[in-house]
């Protein structure tokens, strides 16, 4: 099977296309060719600007693929550029990375049904991508493109590129404090080895045709609990600080690598629709990614969390 990456370098898009190679399919990714492939099995690396239609037809014109795995659209227009070039009629399967975000504020968990919106947390982005996903449902219904979306709660593991879990890994093994909110907020996480054997679970299933999902391991996480199975992962004590952000007027992602908001995803429809159901709880995902942090040593940072010290001596 013929398989196109969009992107491939980078965390979510970089493990998409090593499973699948591992997997035994013919893997080309599309980059805009600014970082090296440090893994071996890419039939094509092709290079170019997927929001440029003439650098899209240079790249893919007179190329066919049994399934798209899109993992860097980010609008509309980066979805309506690249369906324009593919050649659709063979394509099997489109599959398009989402995000939680696209749901509108809501107590409790969000299905895969919940009303869909702007929702102030997150601003524009998730506007984006429900035009996005709306989008390729429009192609599903009147082209019949066979579209699946998957929206991922916060995605973590070997390989990510954004300072949240290697953070807390830092100051651990650095033995210094960490602070959290004070509220008793709850997430999903999703681990992504989970994350990608899910995704590729859709090139065989047919009920998951003109459906979108929500992605997350069922499991209940508080900021303290994230953080303590972090410690238990580096296996190195140090001191969790509670802190009442809004007495001291800052906003929580000035000292923390996470939005202080529930999120919670209902799955049961994975499995109801022959879809992978994600099987790595919380603190065995952590010890994977700090094998793999503790080994690689990415150089990260999140120069939006300037307040950690200000918070921990205040």
């Amino acid at each position: 099977m013929k398989i196109l990456v969009m992107g491939g370098t980078e965390f979510v898009s970089r493990a998409m296309a090593m499973h699948l190679i591992e997997r035994g399919y013919q893997v080309d990714i599309f980059t805009r060719g600014r970082r090296e492939v440090d893994y071996k099995g890419v039939r094509d690396h092709i290079k170019g600007d997927r929001r440029s239609l003439e650098s899209l037809r240079e790249g893919l014109s007179g190329r066919s693929y049994d399934g798209v795995f899109d993992i860097t659209a980010y609008n509309k227009e980066d979805l309506r550029l690249l369906t324009s070039v593919l050649e659709r009629d063979k394509l099997k399967r489109y599959i398009f990375c989402s995000s939680m975000t696209v749901y509108k504020e809501k107590e409790g968990v969000i299905s895969d049904d919940s009303p869909r919106g702007f929702n102030p947390n997150w601003g524009n982005y998730g506007l984006d991508k429900m035009r996005a996903e709306d989008y390729l449902f429009k192609l599903c219904e009147e082209e019949g493109l066979a579209v699946t979306i998957f929206r991922p709660a916060y995605i973590y593991g070997e390989g990510n590129n954004l300072y949240r879990e290697g953070y807390f890994f830092d100051r651990i093994e650095e033995g210094l404090s960490i602070p959290i909110p004070a509220r008793d907020t709850i997430n999903h996480f999703i681990h992504i080895e989970d994350l990608v054997k899910l995704f590729e679970s859709a090139l065989y299933s047919s009920e998951a045709v003109g459906r979108g999902y929500s992605l997350s391991y069922p499991q209940k996480v508080t900021w303290e609990y994230l953080v303590e199975s972090a410690i238990e992962a580096v296996g190195k004590e140090v001191e969790v600080k509670r802190i009442d952000y809004d007495k001291l007027g800052l906003h929580p992602r000035e000292f923390f690598p996470f939005r202080d908001i529930t999120h919670l995803l209902s799955v049961e429809s994975l499995g109801e629709d022959g879809l992978y159901t994600p099987q790595i709880n919380l603190q065995e995902g952590l010890e994977r990614a700090y094998r793999w942090y503790s080994d690689k040593r990415p150089k990260l940072d999140d120069p939006r969390m300037d307040k950690v010290e200000y918070v921990l001596e205040s």
